[in-house]
């Protein structure tokens, strides 16, 4: 890596840079022969590049970087000799690209004051700039030997060295600095890294133990003392540096982890998972790094159910050890909805919700839990909750509109849906379906103009929207109008989706009423061999297909299939089930 941090740490030094490297040229200009002494030209001169150079460091505070070019430009041509104005046009130069022009500012500066490390920690960098790096090496090491207690300058170096790959070299220049500042953890650390690269196992296992000698409660260096030993295929060395850090720090879970996956390789599945519960059950492991295994489990745990069986006593110890973290819940709730116990999952959901009521995805959760379990008393008090915090979220107002629907309210529905419309201007996709949504409303309602309205918005901003096209042509039979129209929508919807239940019986009631029973009958035979458990509708429209047919034993059949499946749900059917079944006979 090359080291920008000398070319940004001199950038930001700003004007006291340059003014500490005039000050350097004066101090050396005092120090000549009274003989060589500077004539009265060459002081006016230095004096007015020095002013150019003020000037220059105004105009980079400005941000005028082309002036502040033009004024150190003047500044060398007025005084060849200032090092401090050629090191500023190298430092611009750099920052902007330049860097073969940057090169060549930096060689002088380094030239006219020899001495002066900045300017040579300069031309270092822009070596390494252009890819030059022993150039780069070279100035450092010169540096770091002129300068051999500089402990900037040491660090420096050895950073160039590790950048160059110089490794062997590296761990010499740590060497160096630990007898100049004593030991680091952080330099045997590197030094550590260094010898890894370089497959030297042993000496990286050595330094490793001198740093835990300085510092042997740092469970962290044992941790890292354990990965030595795995990595140089000592396992049972990596075994027996776990049980040093358990000692030290009883409830470290990071030990338990790594003795976990210790016994896993060893194939030892019963030891490696108790040793996972013990990390579970470490407080002083995040519900985070628990989740990050989660999710590994949760994968396993599709094909084995071994796994699966683990998964979840660590999902209840998860929650035992933070019973207040929504993300503990949620990812119980997680486990739980993939295995269909919806009940228990939008439990855990809704308590998510509850804990953290500004994260939108626990609340979306439960609100689809409780659209799945048909819950709608659950799904309005939930949405209404959620509102509070989501006021601007239309997927809050979906599910509030459709309990409302459900429970048929459909003023509030609509209201509800009007909303997220409105919400959904960005979204024409989404605005399609919550207009489909207010068709269905407004034709509950009995406002026909407005159901019809709502559809055609909806196919004008989304034509293949299947479902608007469906129900704006149910809708249109049930009202016996524009039939030709609506048999058209619908076998567009078909087209589209030729094995939906639900689309199949609307082309057949169209048909219906149109009075081609025949081929009613076909499509809504189709409905129901399409359906695991057919509707109340679906079977009442069936019945009326088999009376108009003259097969009216069939039809009360079905009338009477239609009437149970209408109870099942709580209900009572349409308007004219029952007088069928009573009278035996179709009313319409």
């Amino acid at each position: 890596m090359y080291s920008i941090r000398n070319i940004l740490f001199f950038f930001l030094l700003g004007i006291s840079v340059s003014f500490s490297a005039c000050k350097s040229q004066r101090e050396v200009s005092m120090e000549r022969p009274a003989a060589k002494e500077e004539k009265p030209v060459e002081k006016l001169r230095q004096l007015e590049s020095t002013a150019l150079m003020i000037d220059a460091t105004r105009q980079q505070m400005l941000g005028n970087w082309s002036n502040a070019l033009v004024k150190l430009s003047q500044a060398v041509k007025a005084d060849p000799n200032n090092a401090a104005a050629y090191y500023e046009l190298a430092k611009i130069h750099a920052q902007q690209g330049h860097l073969t022009d940057a090169e060549s500012f930096a060689q002088k500066a380094a030239a006219l004051e020899p001495d002066n490390k900045w300017y040579k920690l300069l031309l270092a960098d822009i070596y390494f700039l252009r890819e030059k790096n022993t150039e780069g090496l070279e100035v450092q090491a010169q540096l770091a030997r002129d300068n051999p207690n500089d402990i900037s300058l040491q660090v420096s170096y050895l950073s160039s060295l590790i950048y160059t790959q110089s490794y062997s070299t590296a761990i010499a220049q740590i060497d160096h600095i630990e007898s100049i500042s004593g030991f680091s953890d952080e330099m045997s650390l590197q030094k550590q890294k260094l010898y890894m690269v370089l497959g030297k196992h042993e000496e990286a296992i050595r330094e490793a133990e001198k740093l835990i000698s300085y510092y042997p409660q740092e469970t962290v260096y044992l941790e890292l003392l354990a990965e030595l030993y795995e990595e140089a295929n000592k396992p049972e060395m990596a075994l027996e540096t776990y049980h040093r850090i358990l000692e030290v720090q009883p409830d470290n879970a990071m030990a338990r982890l790594l003795l976990a996956d210790y016994y896993r390789k060893k194939g030892d599945d019963a030891r490696s998972f108790e040793e996972l519960k013990k990390a579970f059950l470490s407080p002083n492991f995040t519900v985070e790094g628990k989740a990050r295994i989660m999710y590994t489990f949760y994968q396993l745990s599709e094909q084995d159910t071994m796994y699966l069986r683990q998964a979840y006593q660590l999902c209840h110890i998860l929650l035992e050890m933070h019973p207040e973290d929504p993300e503990a819940h949620a990812l119980y709730g997680d486990f739980l909805y993939r295995d269909e116990k919806l009940e228990s999952a939008r439990y855990h959901f809704y308590r998510a919700a509850k804990l953290a009521p500004s994260e939108l995805r626990f609340w979306q959760q439960a609100l689809f839990i409780d659209s799945r379990l048909e819950n709608y008393e659950d799904m309005l008090s939930t949405s209404e909750e959620a509102l509070d915090y989501f006021f601007e979220q239309p997927v809050i107002f979906l599910f509030n509109g459709l309990a409302n629907y459900q429970k048929k309210q459909y003023d509030d529905a609509i209201s509800a849906f009007r909303h997220g419309r409105d919400l959904s201007i960005a979204d024409p996709e989404l605005q399609a379906q919550f207009l489909t949504l207010l068709g269905d409303s407004y034709h509950k309602a009995g406002n026909h103009n407005a159901s019809d309205n709502a559809y055609e918005e909806a196919l004008k901003l989304d034509p293949t929207n299947a479902v608007a096209l469906n129900n704006y042509s149910y809708q249109l039979s049930l009202r016996n109008t524009r039939l030709n129209e609506a048999l058209k929508m619908s076998a567009k919807a078909l087209e589209m989706e030729p094995e939906n239940a639900a689309f199949q019986d609307t082309f057949g009631w169209i048909k219906y009423m149109m009075g081609n029973y025949t081929e009613a009958k076909y499509w809504i035979a189709k409905s129901l061999q399409q359906s695991d458990t057919p509707g109340a509708t679906v079977l009442e429209h069936m019945g009326d297909v088999y009376f108009r047919l003259g097969e009216k034993e069939s039809a009360l059949l079905y009338w009477q299939k239609a009437l149970d499946a209408a109870r099942e749900n709580g209900d009572e059917g349409s308007e004219f089930l029952q007088k069928k079944v009573r009278d035996k006979k179709l009313y319409e």
